[in-house]
C-alpha cells in the first residue's frame, strides 16, 4: 500500500508541475493589444472586421448583390433566394455596423 500512495503522490506533484508549467507558458499570455495593431497596419478595425468586410464585399461582387446589383429590368428577374440573401446581408451589415453603415 504505500507504493500506491508514493505513486499516487508522485502523480499528484507531476500534473502540479505541469499545470504550473503550463499557466507560465508565454503561448497562454494575454493576447496583443489590438489598438496598438491597428495603428501598426493601419487598419480601421481588429483584423477578423478587416476579414469579414472582405470576404462580404467579395461575396457581394460574386452574387451581384449590394452595390453591385444590377438594378432595372434584370433585377426583376434575380431568383428568390438571391434576393433574401441581399436582404439578409443587407440586415447584418447594418445590426453589426459593416459595410455602408460602418463607422468612419
Amino acid at each position: 500500500m504505500t507504493r500506491t500512495t508514493s505513486g499516487r503522490i508522485a502523480g499528484a506533484t507531476a500534473l502540479a508541475l505541469i499545470g504550473s508549467a503550463l499557466a507560465a507558458s508565454p503561448a497562454l499570455a494575454e493576447r496583443p493589444d489590438e489598438d496598438a495593431q491597428r495603428k501598426t497596419l493601419g487598419s480601421p478595425g481588429p483584423n477578423w472586421q478587416q476579414a469579414l468586410q472582405a470576404r462580404s464585399a467579395a461575396m457581394n461582387r460574386y452574387y451581384g448583390l449590394g452595390e453591385y446589383a444590377r438594378h432595372g429590368a434584370r433585377s426583376q428577374s434575380v431568383p428568390g433566394w438571391l434576393a433574401t440573401l441581399n436582404a439578409r446581408s443587407d440586415a447584418l451589415n447594418r445590426q453589426y455596423g459593416l459595410g455602408d453603415y460602418a463607422d468612419a
